[in-house]
């Protein structure tokens, strides 16, 4: 079987699943086995395949078609034109936390921060952390998850980009261990949380059950972590110091609401759709 021939039966086949994309995860998938650009398969439409390249492609598919995550199939995902590896211990990076990134760049060099000291709280695969760090090239980021297979992940990641002595991932619950060590001269705390609520949890895509529960679910109302995380970021902060959050883009007021006099400004921000995405509360 010959590229074009596979994938029209591979489109098919995921049509009949109900995959959303299905052209597009057949030749993803394809370009990923036979280590070329998803272009190059037009070029190369009578290449037949091998045996082995074959086997391998049909595992992927068949996952596929069974809602595993692209993402997780190719072991990578693009964030912030950097490339992160991802695998089931960590979120998949979202374009919606590019925006987070962008913002916070855009923060520092308006106020010509050139070397903040930067907290990342549930860093996952690390993109939020390595990205800063990357971008600014002074920076120096905390990246904490509480999952050590998130941080092994996350490792592997800041070590890819050569930045083991700016961004140090540890172990830990929120800003527990930033509180243990007495730490009060952070500049940016930023955070995406878990967010989603427990209908939501009920009513996930079958994709995003793929995902790891504890990246995902915010308890009841979906305002967990923001509860324990709020009063923590301001014993971490500098004056005029900054805690970054995404939130879900119907949880704004909600958000808002949990933060008490001792912040001096609360801003809500948009996303490129127009969605309420990010809360900046300044110290």
């Amino acid at each position: 079987m010959n590229v074009k021939e596979l994938l029209a039966t591979t489109t098919d086949y995921f049509k009949k699943y109900g995959l959303k994309e299905p052209r597009l995860d057949a030749e993803v998938l394809l370009a990923h086995v036979l280590k070329k650009e998803r272009i190059q398969l037009y070029v190369d439409f009578d290449q037949p395949l091998k045996a082995d390249e074959l086997n391998e492609y049909r595992q992927l598919v068949y996952k596929r078609a069974r809602q595993y995550p692209v993402a997780y199939l190719l072991g990578k995902k693009e964030f912030m034109s950097l490339d992160f590896t991802v695998n089931e211990d960590v979120l998949i990076p979202r374009p919606e936390t590019e925006e987070l990134v962008e913002k916070l760049i855009e923060y520092c060099q308006s106020r010509n921060l050139t070397a903040p000291n930067i907290a990342d709280i549930g860093t996952g695969s690390g993109a939020i952390a390595v990205s800063l760090a990357y971008y600014i090239k002074e920076a120096r980021v905390l990246a904490i998850d509480i999952s050590p297979g998130a941080l092994k992940v996350a490792r592997e990641n800041i070590s890819k980009y050569g930045l083991e002595e700016r961004v140090k991932a540890l172990e830990g619950d929120l800003l527990i261990p930033l509180l243990w060590m007495n730490k009060d001269n952070v500049d940016i705390v930023v955070s995406n949380p878990p967010y989603i609520d427990h209908e939501g949890m009920v009513e996930l895509a079958g994709e995003v059950r793929r995902e790891p529960e504890i990246a995902l679910n915010g308890g009841i109302d979906g305002l967990d972590y923001y509860r324990r995380l709020i009063p923590q970021a301001l014993k971490v902060l500098k004056d005029d110091g900054l805690l970054a959050l995404e939130i879900g883009y119907d949880q704004a007021a909600a958000v808002r609401e949990l933060f008490d006099a001792n912040w001096t400004k609360v801003e809500v921000k948009k996303d490129y759709s127009g969605h309420d995405r990010m809360v900046f509360a300044y110290r």
